[in-house]
C-alpha cells in the first residue's frame, strides 16, 4: 500500500479548518481514505447516506464516492485521523488486502470500531509517511497493510476484544478525555473510580498494553500536536494549556512520543 496523506484534525469546529477539512469532495481513481474518529458529535455524510459519528469508529471511502464531515455541537469539536492511500501496481498482497476492504462494504454493516490505543497506530503512521526517505515510507506501507488485514479480516474477535474491555477502563478513558487540561494523577483516578492505584495499573495494563500514565500522557501529546499544526499558539502556551510543568519539560516529553521537537513537529505537520 502506498500512504498518500495522513492528517490528524483536533477539534474540527468552523471557520477555515472546517472548510477545508470539512469539505464535501472525492477523491480520484484507486484512491482510498480512511477516516478514524477520536471524540466529538456530528455526522459523516458518504453519497446519499447520513451516518452519525461515534468515537472509535473507522469509516473508509473508496475512489469517487462523496464525503463530507459535518460538526454538530460547538461544545463536542470533532477530532480525527484522516488517511489517504493507494494500491500498489501489480502488488498481490495489496489487491488482497483491497478485496477484504470491499468485501466489508458489500456487507453493509456498521463502521468498524477500533481500540482505544489504536489511535497511536495512526500517529506512527503519520511519523513514517512523513520520513524523507523510502525505508520509512514502505515501514508505513507494510504496517498499513497489515492493519488492513486484521481490522478487516478478523473483525468478530476485534468485536469481541472490544466488548470484554472492563468498565474501570472505559470509564477512565472518558474521565482522560474530559482531563487533557489538569494534571490528573493516576492515584486520584483510581480513586474516582473506587479500586486501589495497584488494582487500576493492572487492569489498565492489561487492557490497553500501557500504563494509564503513560497512556494519559500520549493524550495530552497527541492533542498538542493538534494545536501545533492547527494554530499559532506559542510553545509555551501550548505547554500550561496541557498542564505542563513548564516548556522544557513539555519539550522532553513531546519529542519521547514523536520523535522530533515541537518546533519541528509544526514545520513538517503544518496543515494547509
Amino acid at each position: 500500500m502506498r500512504i498518500k496523506d495522513v492528517v490528524y484534525v483536533y477539534r474540527l469546529v468552523g471557520g477555515e479548518k472546517l472548510a477545508w477539512h470539512g469539505r464535501y469532495h472525492t477523491h480520484g481513481p484507486g484512491e482510498y481514505e480512511f477516516h478514524y474518529f477520536l471524540e466529538g458529535h456530528g455526522a459523516f455524510l458518504l453519497n446519499r447516506s447520513r451516518l452519525t459519528l461515534e468515537p472509535g469508529s473507522l469509516l473508509l471511502t473508496r475512489p469517487r464516492e462523496f464525503h463530507s464531515i459535518l460538526p454538530e455541537a460547538l461544545s463536542r469539536p470533532i477530532t480525527y485521523y484522516a488517511l489517504v492511500f493507494e494500491a500498489e501496481p501489480d502488488s498481490a498482497d495489496d489487491e488482497n488486502a483491497l478485496r477484504l476492504l470491499e468485501s466489508s462494504i458489500a456487507e453493509a454493516g456498521p463502521p468498524r470500531t477500533l481500540e482505544p490505543r489504536d489511535r497511536f497506530l495512526f500517529e506512527e503512521l503519520q511519523r513514517l509517511a512523513r520520513l524523507d526517505d523510502e525505508g520509512g515510507r514502505r515501514a508505513a506501507s507494510y504496517q498499513l497493510l497489515s492493519l488492513i488485514h486484521r481490522w478487516y479480516g478478523h473483525h468478530d474477535k476485534i468485536a469481541d476484544r472490544a466488548v470484554a474491555r472492563n468498565e474501570h477502563t472505559e470509564k477512565a478513558l472518558a474521565i482522560m478525555s474530559r482531563s487533557l487540561r489538569e494534571k490528573l494523577g493516576m492515584d486520584e483516578l483510581a480513586g474516582k473510580l473506587g479500586v486501589s492505584e495497584e488494582h487500576f495499573i493492572r487492569l489498565f495494563r492489561g487492557t490497553l498494553g500501557m500504563t494509564p500514565f503513560q497512556y494519559f500522557t500520549r493524550l495530552k501529546i497527541e492533542a498538542a500536536s493538534g494545536l501545533l499544526t492547527g494554530s499559532r499558539m506559542a510553545v509555551g502556551t501550548i505547554a500550561d494549556h496541557f498542564g505542563f510543568e513548564n516548556p522544557f519539560h513539555f519539550s522532553r516529553v513531546f519529542r519521547k512520543c514523536t520523535g522530533l521537537s515541537p518546533l519541528e513537529y509544526r514545520r513538517m505537520y503544518t496543515q494547509g
